[in-house]
């Protein structure tokens, strides 16, 4: 079955939360970023008006047009220390269903219109007569295997290059098995461009598109000592420490060049401290990063290295959750020959795979 992926997202940024409306194939997503915990909610239904009661959170007043299948238009209506968001339907027999997600707090309401067999209240059934929303469609993954052509990347034990190509073709095939659409950068042996500026600009510029909903970007690591091994993840901003900033550096192509690149990243890492859109979106490769590498670890019994802001040009104009993946050291001399084993990379693949569909199982993709 092929699943559609996100088609449009209309991102409103308000004072103690964001309120964001995603028109997808089939269904509309309302999500509220919460600031804490403790605040109560309850839906209700009022005809084709439904309305999601908000108490310990007060929102400025504020509305739009959705003009979505599903929706109208919404409203954001202050109630003394609470709020009323109004969504408006194009339709009484608009089904919704609300749910919770923490880390980072939000309210997801999903609204879809029935379809096939459906019971008096138009709501679709199963053969038992029970009522079952339509599943929700799943994203389009591009995975983004670095380096390759005239750039073979880390050289040890392992070729960079050809490492995670192998990695991305595996994981690839396990994500198309679960009804996923997956794009790759590359699916051979070839640079997108000799210059490497050039080549990173495209493959960012691919994660810029509307149709992408997660971005992962495959790497080998190595270090000066040859000693290090074990599992990083890196979403974009600003490095915090020497360490990740000289492995960004490498990342960038290295020298003179990959410093330039570097400062160009950075530039555009410092314009999200601005940007409260932008944050939302670091917030969720933040946890993207964490889930990946906790769940990486575990399969492959790897050491987790930890998860880290960098100023990864690859990265940088990103607008869906974004990640580089550092999948091993391929310097050292157990985890490179560990990496050159195929049973140890198909562990690879799956750790990475756990991770997208624990992710995704979250309700954390946009």
């Amino acid at each position: 079955m092929r699943f559609f992926p996100l088609l449009l997202w209309v991102l409103l940024a308000l004072a103690q939360a964001n309120l964001r409306v995603g028109i997808h194939e089939g269904f509309t997503r309302v999500v509220v970023d919460l600031p804490a915990p403790g605040v109560g909610y309850a839906l209700e239904r009022e005809g084709a008006l439904l309305v999601l009661r908000l108490s310990g959170l007060a929102l400025p007043p504020s509305g739009g047009v959705v003009d979505s299948k599903e929706l109208a238009s919404y409203q954001v209506v202050p109630e003394g220390n609470g709020t009323r968001l109004l969504l408006r339907t194009k339709s009484p027999q608009t089904e919704a269903k609300l749910a919770r997600y923490s880390d980072p707090e939000r309210l997801v309401v999903d609204l879809y219109l029935p379809s096939g067999p459906t019971s008096p209240s138009g709501a679709k059934t199963s053969p038992s007569g029970l009522t079952k929303p339509p599943r929700p469609p799943k994203p389009l993954v591009l995975l983004d295997p670095g380096h390759g052509g005239v750039d073979p990347g880390m050289v040890g034990y392992v070729v960079e290059k050809e490492l995670v190509l192998d990695v991305a073709l595996r994981l690839k095939r396990f994500l198309e098995r679960e009804g996923i659409e997956v794009l790759l950068t590359r699916d051979r042996d070839m640079h997108l461009s000799p210059d490497k500026r050039e080549d990173l600009s495209r493959r960012a510029g691919l994660a810029d598109s509307s149709r992408v909903n997660l971005f992962i970007s495959i790497h080998a690591n190595a270090s000066p000592t040859h000693t290090a091994q074990g599992i990083e993840v890196y979403y974009f901003g600003r490095a915090q420490s020497q360490a990740v900033l000289d492995q960004v550096i490498r990342e960038n192509g290295g020298g003179d060049l990959g410093r330039r690149l570097t400062q160009e990243a950075r530039t555009v890492a410092e314009k999200i401290l601005q940007d409260i859109v932008a944050q939302a979106n670091q917030r969720y490769s933040e946890r993207l990063a964490e889930t990946l590498g906790r769940k990486l670890s575990q399969a492959t019994g790897s050491p987790y290295r930890g998860s880290f802001p960098g100023d990864f040009f690859v990265l940088r104009y990103a607008k869906v959750p974004a990640v580089l993946v550092e999948v091993g050291f391929g310097d050292h001399p157990v985890e490179g020959r560990k990496l050159q084993d195929p049973a140890y990379r198909e562990k690879v693949a799956q750790g990475l795979l756990s991770g997208i569909l624990t992710f995704l199982a979250q309700g954390a993709f946009r």
